[in-house]
């Protein structure tokens, strides 16, 4: 569940930047995503099959900014990033794309290495609008952690 990822917010499709959400009202939409799953999935560990649900919020608001740029910051292009089907968009519709927006794509890149740290996650899965930045997370673990 995107909790940390929300509080910068996804700029996926916007032609303007998105509000920025207070804590309540991410609480209120982590809680709402998370019963969608719950009616698709079983979540629990009684089973090996159980799927578990964390929130990123849990590593992406503890990041050290400075140290988190010095360590990953390295692995991402403003090129690349300017390659991305959702940033051009922006661009020729001139809409205003903010460094906060920008950085959305980094966050989501960093959260599939966490979870492929912390739970081994090997998929993602997605709509077509946030294939750049799910690719942008397999690499990264494919440069800093050498996984496949």
């Amino acid at each position: 569940i995107g909790g940390g990822t929300s509080k910068v917010g996804d700029p996926t499709g916007k032609d303007e930047s998105r509000l920025l959400l207070n804590d309540e009202m991410i609480k209120k939409n982590t809680d709402g995503i998370s019963e969608v799953f719950k009616k698709f999935l079983t979540f629990g560990d009684a089973d090996p099959t159980d799927a578990i649900m964390v929130n990123n919020d849990d590593w992406l608001n503890s990041l050290k900014y400075l140290e988190f740029l010095r360590d990953y910051g390295t692995y991402f292009t403003i090129n690349r990033m300017m390659s991305f089907e959702s940033v051009k968009q922006r661009m020729e519709r001139e809409a205003p794309f903010s460094f906060l927006e920008f950085n959305y794509m980094i966050l989501q890149a960093y959260d599939f290495l966490e979870l492929s740290r912390r739970h081994n996650a090997k998929l993602q899965l997605g709509g077509s609008d946030q294939w750049g930045n799910m690719i942008s997370g397999v690499e990264l673990g494919r440069r800093v952690d050498s996984t496949q």
